[in-house]
């Protein structure tokens, strides 16, 4: 280390010295403490001049000083006021938190008592009807004591909810910790007496033996004594005991009780044997949703069989077809495809191929319910809701349908008269048809008188009828096709949508009927009803529903759409 360095640093240890030893000197000239800053809490009873208790003792605390609960004890209630705190102008003094910083008066706050509002009643009085409520009201945090036609009294917390099922006097008042009770408060009521009930009906009103009951779309109405009237619930029906067997236009009736007073109506519905199903939410391409009723009975080949689905090669003869059964559990029908157009395709988008053997499912066959009773005889007239098979000719030569191939084949042996071309052993009947389901289907005495060969308006001529026959199928007269009864638009009404269009199954385009490739038209349906002019000529309803049109008897590409009737009373 150099000389000069040595010289500050020897410099420094005696300044550090003389430090050290001035430090304790100049302390022991500081020999007293100042006192803390002390502040006096004051209270004052505030607007209360009812007040004439004690205040607490003045408070003088060091400054910083938390108060207590003990030192900030509060005063008695008086008849009108409700001891609230005490406040440092806008603060509120609590025990524990409040510091003293200053000296300070707090202030006692009080609430003004007054009285618990009035029990209000909505409504305030009146008719009211049947197990009505109301409403009883005052302020928040009260308690209700009530009595109803001077009985019991009972209390809730507000707001309270009375029924009210007869004429009823309510009293009321009210209570509230620390408010003076309410004063009594009364309504008077009366109930409407109930006079009688209607019924608007559900939308299903057709259902088969054994259906569940759908009460949608179904309103009651209940009716009083000062005419109003009103939309009621808790009503009960004995629908199941009338679902129980078939039957046209069974009542049901509706049952409702208010009180002691019971009263009752009735709507009606109609009820198939169980083996024809009534279908609920089924839709048509080419019928207005809602207005129809729709049934599955009896069984046809209709679509094409799934690529996925393998034949067995078990068998079954069913009437005129035999059916072979699937790895699906279904029963399918085999056809050597004959379509009348080879650009046709089947549902599944693949092309009918001429004289290709092709299998088609067996499935239930949809009905539209055109007549619940049909001719005034008891029966439900029903019409195929598709074109269910094609190729199948009117007859040889002549329209008189009696005489037809086609009513031979669609009644099978049940006709009594036969035709060259078919043999009468089984056709779509004994088919389509098992024999119990056989003996649901009523004989129809079948019109061919002239009139059924017009139009139901008279407006074209007629042609030579025939004498009536009795069948279980059969098909539609031109008089029929266009009864607005059964829920058609006049002869001249075509055009797609036409309730009269029929669409074709995979089945009838393997088996030759036409279809027509306009989007929402159909295949032209051959009616029973002979033309006027030309023997050989019958009506039939177009590809569009225009129902005016005819063809010769000989044709093939004429679809089937087969029509019966169903008992719908006696055994």
């Amino acid at each position: 280390m150099k000389k000069q360095e040595k010289k500050f640093v020897l410099a420094g240890l005696v300044l550090l010295a003389i430090t050290m030893v001035l430090l304790p000197l100049s302390g022991c000239k500081n020999d007293s403490v100042p006192e803390p800053t002390r502040y006096t809490v004051k209270f004052d009873k505030g607007d209360n001049s009812e007040y004439t208790g004690d205040l607490p003792a003045d408070i003088t605390v060091e400054s910083g000083t938390k108060l207590t609960a003990e030192q900030l004890k509060g005063l008695a209630d008086t008849d009108d006021y409700i001891f609230e705190g005490w406040y440092d102008g806008e603060t509120k003094a609590e025990g524990g938190t409040y510091t003293v910083t200053k000296d300070v008066t707090l202030e006692a706050k009080w609430r003004d008592r007054g009285t618990v509002a009035l029990v209000t009643f909505t409504p305030a009085g009146g008719a009211l009807d049947y197990e009505d409520t109301v409403t009883l009201s005052s302020q928040e945090g009260a308690t209700i004591h009530y009595t109803i036609n001077d009985g019991e009294e009972k209390t809730g917390d507000s707001p309270v909810t009375v029924s009210v099922t007869g004429d009823t006097t309510i009293t009321a008042r009210a209570t509230k910790d620390g408010f003076k009770d309410s004063e009594e408060t009364k309504a008077t009521y009366t109930v409407r007496k109930l006079e009688g009930i209607t019924v608007t009906s559900p939308a299903q009103t057709v259902y088969s033996e054994r259906q569940s009951f759908d009460p949608t779309g179904m309103v009651v109405t209940a009716t009083y004594d000062d005419k109003s009237q009103r939309e009621v619930t808790g009503w009960e029906t004995d629908f199941n005991t009338v679902a129980g067997e078939k039957g046209l236009n069974k009542p049901v009736t509706v049952s409702y009780t208010e009180g002691k007073t019971p009263k009752t109506t009735t709507f009606t519905v109609t009820v198939f044997p169980k083996e024809v199903k009534v279908l609920t939410g089924y839709t048509s391409s080419h019928a207005p949703e809602g207005e129809w009723t729709y049934v599955e009975f009896g069984e046809w080949p209709q679509t094409i069989k799934e690529e996925r689905v393998e034949i067995g090669a078990g068998t079954l003869v069913r009437g005129g077809l035999t059916y072979y059964v699937g790895n699906d559990g279904n029963y399918y029908v085999k056809v050597t495809a004959k379509p009348y157009k080879d650009t046709y395709t089947y549902s599944d988008g693949n092309l009918v191929e001429k004289d290709k053997e092709v299998y088609f499912k067996v499935e239930p066959i949809v009905w539209r319910v055109l007549n619940k009773d049909y001719a005034s005889t008891g029966n439900a007239l029903l019409l195929a809701e598709k074109i269910l098979i094609g190729g199948i000719k009117w007859a040889d030569s002549s329209n008189i349908y009696k005489e037809s191939y086609i009513r031979q084949w669609l009644n099978g042996n049940s006709g009594t008269e036969k035709t060259s071309d078919y043999n009468g052993a089984a056709g779509f009947l004994q088919t389509a048809f098992t024999e119990s389901a056989q003996n649901l289907i009523a004989d129809t005495t079948v019109d061919n008188s002239a009139a059924s060969t017009t139009d139901a308006g008279n407006n074209l001529t007629q042609a030579d009828g025939c004498s009536d026959t009795t069948d279980k199928i059969f098909l539609l007269s031109q008089q029929e096709a266009t009864n607005s009864e059964y829920g058609f638009a006049a002869y001249d009404a075509y055009g797609k949508g036409s309730t009269r269009i029929r669409v074709t199954t995979d089945y009838a385009e393997a088996t030759g009927a036409n279809q027509n490739s306009t989007s929402g038209h159909g295949g032209w349906w051959w009616l029973r009803s002979p033309y006027y002019f030309g023997e050989d000529r019958v009506r039939v309803i177009d590809y569009d529903g225009y129902a005016i049109n005819y063809y010769s008897v000989y044709n093939t590409d004429g679809g089937v759409v087969p029509a019966l009737s169903i008992s719908l009373e006696g055994n």
